[in-house]
């Protein structure tokens, strides 16, 4: 029996139907062979690496290993395949100096794939610790890092809101915070006051904070300088009035940086940061979804085009980023935690080296209270350590940074010895 030929648009037809039906067999569907990656480049003696797969997607069948030169002593590169664990780059320098190594893939039926690596370790700056008797005495031990000031600003050492928005502030007048307590002003206060000799004095939060007692107190003492306060109703418009200030607050400036008034740690580290771009910290509520009125005039006079968050969600709402990406350009420091909180904030404020790096308690406000201003002004960032040891990531900032010092913030009995041995967590 003879067939009867296609028609030539019926055969064409036919043959893509059945060139449809066929398995795909695309680039995309042939196994890409993936080489391995390096460590970090930087590292310090004393401080673990983070820990570093050695492929980008994980393999349990891969095989791995150091095929020239030597990694770090005290570096290792763990994994087996027989037990499915992956290859994985681990462990504390012990040794500075700069080391280059190939890292190879070896598979059964390919040619191996290698990588070149270096890896540089240096040894960590210098460990200190400024540990006052009490907080009255811990903010006089860290102001004592400025030479004299024109100006001194005063908050209560029992209720942080007010500090944090003078911190900031502070640092932008190249001045020093001090703390006082609601009904009188500590010997140690006194001390710096003393020693400093300022114009003006400036008293920030309403009389439940620092009592009228007080202002009388150094208007009496210091008869030489202007003895003012700067108050509000409310945290929310003592953190507006004092920057809004025309002689006490913020000059004109293109950046602001918002943190929530509820809690400290976020306003901690992010008050430093602002310093960096000559811009204040607004206390915000949790809560709201949009500035309000006095919010909004407060950063058109400023000339604010551009707002920093330092927090997650739960600190400022998302509901408030997006209505002020209307009007603003609107970014997000956050992490999973307080303390990757500060890290993410540090990375934007403080993408270079610095000559500081201060170490302050995640949980306790009262011994790191009055070191924005010193850190703002020096260019160093603020990091929140837990009492017993640092966080990991932490340790990496300090890696990146480069510090030549670093600052433990309070006693051993807000952050241990641990914490100054820069012991990881």
């Amino acid at each position: 029996m003879q067939l009867r030929p296609f028609r030539h648009g019926v055969f064409a037809a036919a043959l893509l139907t059945v060139v449809a039906l066929l398995p795909a067999t695309s680039a995309s569907a042939v196994p890409v062979l993936e080489a391995p990656v390096c460590p970090q480049a930087k590292a310090l003696t004393g401080l673990a690496i983070a820990p570093a797969p050695a492929l980008a997607e994980p393999d349990y069948n891969a095989v791995i290993e150091i095929s020239a030169g030597a990694l770090p002593a005290g570096v290792l590169l763990t994994g087996d395949r027989d037990t499915k664990t992956p290859y994985v780059f681990r462990g504390t320098p012990t040794a500075t100096g700069t080391f280059t190594f190939t890292v190879k893939r070896i598979f059964e039926d390919a040619k191996p794939l290698t990588t070149d690596c270096t890896m540089t370790v240096g040894t960590p700056g210098a460990v200190s610790r400024i540990a006052g008797t009490d907080r009255y005495d811990q903010a006089g031990d860290i102001a004592a890092a400025f030479d004299g000031a024109d100006t001194v600003y005063i908050a209560s050492g029992t209720k942080f809101p007010d500090a944090l928005s003078a911190g900031s502030v502070a640092g932008l007048h190249n001045a020093p915070l001090l703390l006082a307590g609601s009904d009188s002003v500590p010997a140690a206060t006194l001390a710096q006051l003393d020693r400093l000799r300022p114009d003006d004095i400036v008293l920030v939060g309403g009389e439940a904070s620092l009592s009228e007692g007080v202002r009388r107190t150094l208007a009496d003492k210091y008869t030489d300088s202007e003895v003012m306060r700067i108050g509000g109703a409310d945290r929310y418009a003592v953190s507006r009035a004092l920057i809004a200030d025309r002689q006490f607050g913020s000059p004109k400036t293109r950046t602001a940086y918002l943190a929530t008034g509820t809690s400290f740690p976020d306003a901690l580290s992010a008050s430093p940061a602002a310093i960096q771009v000559t811009g204040p910290l607004l206390l915000v509520r949790e809560s709201q979804t949009s500035f309000t009125a006095e919010e909004s005039t407060l950063l058109t006079k400023l000339g604010v085009k551009n707002l920093r968050i330092a927090g997650g969600p739960a600190s400022v709402s998302a509901a408030l980023e997006a209505h002020l990406a209307k009007s603003y350009t609107v970014t997000r420091a956050s992490g999973a935690d307080r303390y990757e909180a500060a890290v993410s904030i540090n990375k934007e404020g403080f993408p270079g080296t610095v000559s500081t790096v201060y170490l302050a308690s995640g949980t306790a406000f009262a011994d790191a209270l009055s070191a924005a201003p010193v850190a703002g002004v020096t260019k160093s960032p603020v990091y929140l350590v837990k009492n017993g040891c640092v966080p990991n990531s932490v340790l990496q900032e300090i890696v990146r940074l480069e510090p030549a010092m670093i600052v433990v913030l309070g006693g051993t009995a807000t952050l241990s010895p641990a914490v100054e041995s820069l012991t990881s967590c």
